[in-house]
C-alpha cells in the first residue's frame, strides 16, 4: 500500500517497554468504571508496566469517589475546577512516564486486544507518533477516526448553516474523506482514543491549552506531523464510544467551545483576519436559524421545540456578535 510510511524503517529503535494510560473526567460517572474496567482487562494483554491517571475537571458528581472506591491503583489527580480538555490531559502526560501514552475519554470502553494491537502498530513504524482504534457506535455501525486537514472552504462549512445545506460538499467529503481509497493514511485522528509515542508528544510540548475542547487533536496531530510524524489507524483495534458524554451535559457551552476552537485554529492556520470573517458568517447564520424557527412558531406542533431552539440560538448568536473576549 503506498503512503506516507514507504521508506520507513520495519521496526523502531527504541522499543515501546511500558504504557500510560491518561483519562479525563467531567461528570463522568455514569461511564469511567467501564473505561477504566476495559483498561485493566487490557494489561494481560498487553503484558508491560502499564500506570492510569484520572485527571477531573471539577466534576460534582460521583466520579472521583467511583474511581477512588473501585480502583485504588489508579493515581486520581483533580483540578477542582474545569481546565479544558488539553490542558488536563497534559497534566496527566506530566504525571506519567510510559513509553506509549494512552488517551481515552472515559466514555469509550477497549474492546478486547486494542490496546495491544495499538501498541504493536505504533511500534512498527518509528515515524509513527499516534494511532486510534475503529469506533464502534451506538447503533452499531464502524466508524473510522481518519480525517483530512480542513482547507478553508471546509473550516467554514464544518458545523456551519452550510454543512446542513451542502452535506455533500466536496471539501467536506475530502475532510471526512469519504471517497478516500487509503484511509489507513490520514492527516489526523479524532480523539477519542489516541495512543501516542511520547517522544512526539514530548517533541511537541503536548497539546495547545488554549482550546477548551474541540479541534485540540487536530491542532496536536498537525504539529506532529510539521516535526516529522506521521498517524495512522490500528485496523485490528475497537473501542466503543457513547461520544459527546460530557459535552452534551450544557448544549449552549458545547457550540460556543467548538466555534471558539474553530477560530483558534483558523487564526494559527490562515490568520485572525480570516477567522474573524468567519465568525462574522457564523453570526449572520445565526440570525438566519432563529428567523427560521420563528417560523416553525406558527405551526401549533413545532412551538416547543421552536421555542427551546429559539432560546439556544439566540444566547449562541450574541455570544458570536459581542462575546469576542470570551
Amino acid at each position: 500500500m503506498a503512503s506516507r510510511y514507504q521508506g520507513a524503517l520495519a521496526v523502531s529503535h527504541s522499543a515501546l517497554r511500558s504504557v500510560s494510560v491518561v483519562v479525563v473526567t467531567w461528570n463522568s460517572a455514569r461511564d469511567i468504571h467501564r473505561c477504566l474496567k476495559s483498561v485493566d482487562v487490557s494489561r494481560l494483554d498487553v503484558a508491560l508496566p502499564l500506570d492510569v491517571v484520572v485527571i477531573d475537571n471539577g466534576s460534582v458528581d460521583e466520579t472521583v469517589a467511583l474511581v477512588k472506591e473501585h480502583f485504588p491503583n489508579v493515581l486520581m489527580i483533580s483540578t477542582h475546577r474545569n481546565l479544558g480538555f488539553g490542558a488536563a490531559a497534559n497534566i496527566g502526560i506530566g504525571r506519567t512516564c510510559g513509553d506509549a501514552v494512552l488517551i481515552i475519554n472515559p466514555d469509550a470502553c477497549l474492546e478486547a486486544g486494542a490496546l495491544s494491537a495499538m501498541i504493536q502498530h505504533l511500534q512498527s513504524l518509528q515515524n509513527l507518533g499516534c494511532v486510534a482504534p475503529l469506533h464502534l457506535a451506538r447503533d452499531g455501525r464502524i466508524e473510522s477516526p481518519a480525517r483530512r486537514f480542513p482547507t478553508l472552504m471546509a473550516a467554514i462549512a464544518d458545523g456551519t448553516i452550510v454543512q446542513r445545506f451542502l452535506p455533500r460538499l466536496p471539501a467536506l467529503r475530502s475532510y471526512y474523506m469519504s471517497d478516500d481509497t487509503n484511509p489507513g493514511d490520514p492527516d489526523w485522528l479524532v480523539g477519542a482514543c489516541l495512543c501516542f509515542r511520547r517522544k512526539a508528544l514530548t517533541e511537541t510540548g503536548g497539546f495547545d491549552v488554549g482550546y477548551e475542547m474541540y479541534s485540540e487533536e487536530m491542532d496536536l496531530l498537525r504539529e506532529l506531523r510539521m516535526n516529522g510524524w506521521c498517524c495512522a489507524v490500528t485496523a485490528n483495534a475497537q473501542i466503543q464510544h457513547r461520544g459527546s458524554a460530557s459535552a452534551d451535559q450544557d448544549p449552549i457551552a458545547r457550540e460556543r467551545r467548538f466555534f471558539k476552537s474553530r477560530y483558534r485554529y483558523v487564526t494559527k492556520t490562515w490568520g485572525w483576519p480570516v477567522a474573524a470573517a468567519l465568525r462574522v458568517f457564523v453570526a449572520v447564520s445565526g440570525l438566519m436559524r432563529l428567523l427560521e424557527q420563528i417560523v416553525r412558531m406558527v405551526r401549533p406542533a413545532h412551538r416547543n421545540d421552536a421555542r427551546r431552539e429559539i432560546r439556544q440560538i439566540a444566547t449562541l448568536t450574541v455570544w458570536q456578535w459581542f462575546g469576542w473576549g470570551r
